[in-house]
Protein backbone atom coordinates (compact mmCIF):
# COMPACT_ATOMS: atom_id res chain seq x y z
CA UNK A 1 0.00 0.00 0.00
CA UNK A 2 2.62 2.30 0.69
CA UNK A 3 3.86 2.34 -3.19
CA UNK A 4 0.34 3.08 -4.14
CA UNK A 5 -0.55 6.39 -5.11
CA UNK A 6 -2.50 9.35 -2.93
CA UNK A 7 -5.13 8.65 -5.64
CA UNK A 8 -5.50 4.87 -5.00
CA UNK A 9 -5.13 4.76 -0.98
CA UNK A 10 -7.75 7.49 -0.99
CA UNK A 11 -9.59 5.08 -3.03
CA UNK A 12 -9.45 2.37 -0.72
CA UNK A 13 -9.91 4.23 2.07
CA UNK A 14 -13.06 5.76 0.50
CA UNK A 15 -14.40 1.89 -0.76
CA UNK A 16 -13.63 0.65 3.05
CA UNK A 17 -16.24 3.16 4.42
CA UNK A 18 -18.78 3.15 2.05
CA UNK A 19 -21.11 0.86 3.43
CA UNK A 20 -20.53 2.30 7.15
CA UNK A 21 -21.23 6.19 6.38
CA UNK A 22 -23.76 8.80 4.33
CA UNK A 23 -22.00 10.60 1.84
CA UNK A 24 -21.27 13.50 3.61
CA UNK A 25 -19.72 12.21 6.43
CA UNK A 26 -17.77 9.88 4.43
CA UNK A 27 -16.02 12.72 2.55
CA UNK A 28 -15.47 14.44 5.83
CA UNK A 29 -13.84 10.75 7.06
CA UNK A 30 -11.61 10.69 3.94
CA UNK A 31 -10.64 14.86 4.19
CA UNK A 32 -9.38 13.66 7.74
CA UNK A 33 -7.40 10.90 6.75
CA UNK A 34 -5.88 12.94 4.03
CA UNK A 35 -5.21 15.69 6.74
CA UNK A 36 -3.99 13.33 9.53
CA UNK A 37 -3.19 9.62 8.22
CA UNK A 38 -2.32 9.82 4.62
CA UNK A 39 1.50 9.75 5.36
CA UNK A 40 1.38 7.53 8.25
CA UNK A 41 1.97 3.85 7.70
CA UNK A 42 -1.15 1.19 7.72
CA UNK A 43 -0.75 0.46 11.44
CA UNK A 44 -1.92 3.97 11.88
CA UNK A 45 -5.30 3.28 10.75
CA UNK A 46 -6.61 1.91 13.92
CA UNK A 47 -6.21 5.34 15.43
CA UNK A 48 -7.68 6.75 12.75
CA UNK A 49 -10.74 4.04 13.18
CA UNK A 50 -11.12 5.20 16.74
CA UNK A 51 -11.05 9.13 14.98
CA UNK A 52 -14.18 8.95 12.91
CA UNK A 53 -16.01 6.65 14.78
CA UNK A 54 -16.75 8.87 17.84
CA UNK A 55 -20.57 7.95 18.11
CA UNK A 56 -22.27 5.22 19.90
CA UNK A 57 -23.40 3.72 16.47
CA UNK A 58 -19.93 3.93 15.32
CA UNK A 59 -18.39 2.69 17.95
CA UNK A 60 -19.46 -0.97 18.41
CA UNK A 61 -18.18 -0.81 14.50
CA UNK A 62 -14.84 -0.04 14.87
CA UNK A 63 -13.18 -3.82 14.53
CA UNK A 64 -15.27 -4.38 11.19
CA UNK A 65 -14.58 -0.67 9.81
CA UNK A 66 -10.83 -1.69 10.12
CA UNK A 67 -11.69 -4.62 9.05
CA UNK A 68 -13.05 -3.17 5.74
CA UNK A 69 -10.37 -0.73 5.46
CA UNK A 70 -7.41 -3.01 5.81
CA UNK A 71 -9.40 -5.36 2.88
CA UNK A 72 -9.54 -2.53 0.51
CA UNK A 73 -6.35 -1.37 1.13
CA UNK A 74 -5.11 -4.81 -0.01
CA UNK A 75 -7.61 -5.16 -2.87
CA UNK A 76 -6.52 -4.31 -6.65
CA UNK A 77 -6.52 -0.83 -7.85
CA UNK A 78 -9.80 -2.27 -10.46
CA UNK A 79 -11.75 -3.62 -7.39
CA UNK A 80 -11.65 -0.12 -5.59
CA UNK A 81 -14.50 2.64 -5.82
CA UNK A 82 -13.70 5.95 -8.40
CA UNK A 83 -11.81 8.11 -6.41
CA UNK A 84 -13.88 10.67 -4.76
CA UNK A 85 -12.26 13.42 -5.24
CA UNK A 86 -12.40 12.99 -8.99
CA UNK A 87 -9.03 13.95 -11.82
CA UNK A 88 -6.10 15.23 -9.94
CA UNK A 89 -7.10 19.04 -11.55
CA UNK A 90 -10.41 18.77 -9.36
CA UNK A 91 -8.44 16.82 -6.60
CA UNK A 92 -6.00 20.12 -6.29
CA UNK A 93 -8.91 22.73 -6.77
CA UNK A 94 -10.72 20.88 -3.93
CA UNK A 95 -7.35 20.98 -1.76
CA UNK A 96 -7.29 24.30 -2.51
CA UNK A 97 -10.72 25.22 -1.29
CA UNK A 98 -10.09 22.94 1.57
CA UNK A 99 -7.73 24.77 2.91
CA UNK A 100 -8.76 28.61 2.48
CA UNK A 101 -11.89 27.01 4.20
CA UNK A 102 -9.84 25.47 6.94
CA UNK A 103 -7.77 28.96 7.08
CA UNK A 104 -11.41 30.66 7.83
CA UNK A 105 -11.97 28.48 10.21
CA UNK A 106 -8.43 28.96 12.51
CA UNK A 107 -9.25 32.74 12.45
CA UNK A 108 -12.57 32.75 13.05
CA UNK A 109 -11.33 30.47 16.16
CA UNK A 110 -8.95 32.74 17.10
CA UNK A 111 -10.70 35.82 16.88
CA UNK A 112 -13.49 34.05 19.61
CA UNK A 113 -10.78 32.78 22.04
CA UNK A 114 -9.34 35.75 21.68
CA UNK A 115 -12.34 37.98 22.86
CA UNK A 116 -12.76 36.42 25.89
CA UNK A 117 -9.93 37.55 27.35
CA UNK A 118 -9.17 40.86 28.80
CA UNK A 119 -7.48 43.66 26.40
CA UNK A 120 -4.02 43.61 28.84
CA UNK A 121 -3.90 39.79 28.91
CA UNK A 122 -4.77 39.67 25.16
CA UNK A 123 -1.92 42.08 24.22
CA UNK A 124 0.35 40.18 26.77
CA UNK A 125 -0.47 36.73 25.10
CA UNK A 126 0.12 38.48 21.67
CA UNK A 127 3.28 39.42 22.13
CA UNK A 128 3.72 35.73 23.62
CA UNK A 129 2.35 34.00 20.74
CA UNK A 130 4.18 36.20 18.13
CA UNK A 131 7.83 35.39 20.21
CA UNK A 132 6.83 32.01 19.99
CA UNK A 133 5.93 32.05 16.24
CA UNK A 134 9.44 32.94 15.67
CA UNK A 135 10.71 30.07 16.56
CA UNK A 136 9.15 27.98 14.03
CA UNK A 137 10.19 27.07 10.55
CA UNK A 138 6.96 28.39 9.42
CA UNK A 139 6.30 29.58 5.45
CA UNK A 140 7.47 33.29 4.87
CA UNK A 141 4.05 34.39 3.76
CA UNK A 142 2.44 32.88 6.86
CA UNK A 143 4.81 34.28 9.33
CA UNK A 144 4.45 37.90 7.74
CA UNK A 145 0.36 37.44 7.84
CA UNK A 146 0.84 36.15 11.59
CA UNK A 147 3.36 39.19 12.18
CA UNK A 148 0.57 41.70 10.98
CA UNK A 149 -2.39 40.31 12.36
CA UNK A 150 -0.62 39.91 15.65
CA UNK A 151 1.50 43.51 15.46
CA UNK A 152 -1.46 45.59 13.89
CA UNK A 153 -4.60 43.14 14.52
CA UNK A 154 -5.34 43.47 10.70
CA UNK A 155 -7.68 40.83 9.62
CA UNK A 156 -5.44 37.33 9.49
CA UNK A 157 -5.58 36.34 5.31
CA UNK A 158 -3.46 32.48 5.72
CA UNK A 159 -4.66 31.86 2.37
CA UNK A 160 -4.22 28.32 1.77
CA UNK A 161 -2.33 27.02 4.56
CA UNK A 162 -1.99 23.48 5.50
CA UNK A 163 -4.87 22.07 8.21
CA UNK A 164 -1.53 20.63 9.82
CA UNK A 165 0.05 23.87 10.13
CA UNK A 166 -3.40 25.44 11.44
CA UNK A 167 -3.59 22.95 14.17
CA UNK A 168 -0.20 23.28 15.05
CA UNK A 169 -0.39 27.02 15.74
CA UNK A 170 -3.82 26.98 17.24
CA UNK A 171 -1.95 24.42 19.60
CA UNK A 172 0.83 27.17 20.69
CA UNK A 173 -1.74 29.75 21.56
CA UNK A 174 -3.88 27.20 23.96
CA UNK A 175 -0.49 26.17 25.81
CA UNK A 176 0.04 29.88 26.12
CA UNK A 177 -3.67 29.93 27.53
CA UNK A 178 -2.88 27.22 29.65
CA UNK A 179 0.57 28.73 31.06
CA UNK A 180 -1.19 32.18 31.47
CA UNK A 181 -4.61 31.50 32.48
CA UNK A 182 -4.52 27.84 33.86
CA UNK A 183 -5.73 24.89 32.20
CA UNK A 184 -9.50 24.98 33.42
CA UNK A 185 -10.13 28.70 31.92
CA UNK A 186 -8.31 27.16 28.55
CA UNK A 187 -10.48 24.40 28.26
CA UNK A 188 -13.56 27.03 28.83
CA UNK A 189 -12.23 29.88 25.97
CA UNK A 190 -11.32 26.87 23.49
CA UNK A 191 -15.09 25.72 24.25
CA UNK A 192 -16.54 28.65 23.92
CA UNK A 193 -14.45 29.66 21.22
CA UNK A 194 -15.47 26.08 19.31
CA UNK A 195 -19.43 26.67 20.00
CA UNK A 196 -19.30 30.64 19.02
CA UNK A 197 -17.93 29.83 15.14
CA UNK A 198 -19.97 26.47 15.00
CA UNK A 199 -23.24 28.82 15.67
CA UNK A 200 -22.17 31.85 13.33
CA UNK A 201 -20.61 29.93 10.45
CA UNK A 202 -21.90 26.60 10.54
CA UNK A 203 -20.52 25.18 6.97
CA UNK A 204 -17.14 26.01 8.41
CA UNK A 205 -17.88 22.65 11.28
CA UNK A 206 -15.79 19.57 9.10
CA UNK A 207 -12.76 22.45 8.63
CA UNK A 208 -12.98 23.39 12.51
CA UNK A 209 -13.01 19.91 13.43
CA UNK A 210 -9.53 19.55 11.49
CA UNK A 211 -7.55 22.10 13.79
CA UNK A 212 -9.40 19.72 16.55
Amino acid sequence: MTKRSLSERRRAIYTGLKPFLDEATLLKAVTHWENRYADQPSLALQRYVADICQNAGLKDKRATILRSLLHAMGQDSTALLADPRGDSNTSTSTKHVESASASQAFAELMLAMMSQVDESQQHKLRIELFAALRQRQLPLTILEALQRWLGNRERLELGTAPPALLQKLLNQYYVLLCENLGPVNADKILARGVQHVQAQHPKLDPFLASLL
